[in-house]
């Protein structure tokens, strides 16, 4: 496995890019790659920006460069200027010239669209159907069942005028459109109608976009919900159980152990399904015939808000020291693992834990106390204790954080955690979501696009004790 170095994601000044653009001594150089280093640090070095950068260097990724690597960066030279005396020469008569008025033609301004981009945060490169044409006037934008909004940008002539569901959109300018979230709208396939309406003086032009929201009510059926009494902690814990259909107890299973966010603890079990697709997408692949496994979700179901999987609530309210102890329905979580683990039949080489939020923090202290009991790890939106890292030596991990989380802030947690790992000599992988990519409900929920990375999930099944 690759070592990954942590990126921390920083927006580019516009003037910056407009001095690299304008400059005529702008030629390639080189540049090679620090251990420590990522492209928004290396940029000001050179009078450019990451994206720059990544353009030059063709990147898919801009969060992975590597110690060593070279890269072509811009080398923006100075040039001295030479004074030379000045002569002066008598002025020249001023002949004027007649003038002939300049008669500007009246341009009519179509009320149509030029271009019409619909996004959702999964990052899967997902398009309306059919494709865009100005004639077209109907579309439609469909979603995976844990998606929460979407994001449409309108594009029209100057002059014209744009409204998104009755909101004025103005030129390069998006809007969000959030879809419901009530309970009863999980187990439907959700259509949500709307209108974009471009005007133009007296004509008027209409659009219709029907984004469709996924039902995954066969998927979540593929689940029991269940519940576990452990002996040593005296914790009850609601599971999530999912088994392949065609289990063949003659044959060993990977498992993945998932753990929700701090949202889920007052809801009901069957919302640690419905609410993403921590648990489920599991399921869907092995359904499929890929990555065949056994799921495992359990829940921390309470009504205490400074309850957790972890002491991360208590610490924000004051009431602990850090984020990262277990609290005792993380260590029953682990014990009913263990006992899913004797029950079914389990390939024990191949456990993989993953959780995204509170559930990601508790990922992170669940493998630095059972390291033997997990062949990789997939953290979403977390921190882990910087002191205790060095316990995750030789595990595969996989982290997912975005730059701009307002939630778990990278700066409080994921940068001391990477650089924690790069003192310990800590192997691992980073994705970092650049600021806006991950727009609703917040950047806090990279998860969407965590779980939808189907390089990701095969990238866990790749990997053996």
């Amino acid at each position: 496995m690759k070592k990954s170095t942590a990126s921390k994601i920083v927006a580019g000044t516009l003037s910056a890019v407009m001095v690299l653009g304008c400059t005529p001594f702008a030629m390639a150089g080189e540049y090679v790659v620090k251990k420590g280093d990522y492209l928004s640090k290396i940029a000001p070095q050179f009078n450019t920006t990451w994206r720059v950068l990544a353009e030059m260097n063709k990147l898919s990724n801009p969060d992975l460069i590597f110690p060593d690597q070279v890269l072509q960066v811009p080398d923006v030279e100075t040039k001295e200027e030479v004074t030379a005396p000045v002569v002066e020469e008598p002025a020249a008569p001023v002949v004027e010239e007649p003038t002939t008025p300049v008669v500007e033609e009246n341009k009519e301004v179509k009320a149509e669209l030029t271009n019409l981009t619909v996004e959702d945060i999964t990052l899967t490169g997902n398009a309306i159907t059919p494709e865009f044409t100005p004639e077209g006037k109907q579309y439609t934008f469909n979603v995976q069942s844990d998606i929460y909004a979407v994001k449409v940008t309108p594009e029209a002539p100057e002059g014209a005028t744009v409204t998104v569901a009755g909101e004025e959109v103005k030129a390069g300018e998006s809007a969000i459109v959030n879809l419901s979230q009530e309970y009863a709208d999980y187990d439907v396939e959700l259509s949500t109608d709307v209108d974009i309406v471009v005007t133009a003086g007296d004509n008027t032009n209409t659009y219709k976009l029907t984004i469709v929201r996924a039902c995954d009510t066969d998927t979540y059926n593929l689940f029991s919900i269940e519940t576990y009494k452990d002996d040593a902690t005296g914790e009850e814990i609601p599971y999530a159980l999912y088994v392949p259909t065609n289990y063949d107890p003659n044959k060993e299973y990977p498992i993945v152990f998932a753990l929700h966010g701090s949202g889920q603890r007052s809801q009901t079990t069957d919302m640690v399904l419905k609410r993403y697709q921590m648990a489920t997408v599991w399921a869907k692949d092995s359904e499929a015939g890929i990555n065949e496994c056994i799921v495992l979700a359990p829940h921390c179901a309470t009504a205490d808000e400074n309850e957790n999987w972890t002491t991360l609530m208590k610490y924000r309210a004051g009431l602990y020291d850090n984020s990262f102890d277990a609290e005792p329905k993380l260590e029953a979580a682990y014990n009913l693992l263990l006992k899913v683990m004797d029950e079914y039949s389990v390939d024990k080489n191949r456990v993989y834990m993953t959780g995204l939020s509170a559930g990601g923090f508790a990922t992170y202290t669940l493998a630095i106390e059972h390291p033997e009991t997990f062949a990789a790890i997939v953290p979403d939106a977390a921190g882990a204790d910087p002191e205790k890292v060095s316990a995750l030596k030789g595990m595969p991990i996989w982290i997912f954080h975005a730059a701009d989380d307002p939630t778990v802030d990278p700066n409080e947690y994921l940068y001391p955690t990477l650089e924690a790992l790069d003192a310990a000599g800590v192997e691992y992988k980073s994705t970092i979501y650049p600021e806006g990519a991950i727009f609703a409900p917040s950047a806090h929920f990279s998860w969407d696009a965590c779980y939808a990375n189907k390089e990701m999930r095969d990238w866990v099944f790749a990997q053996t004790k």
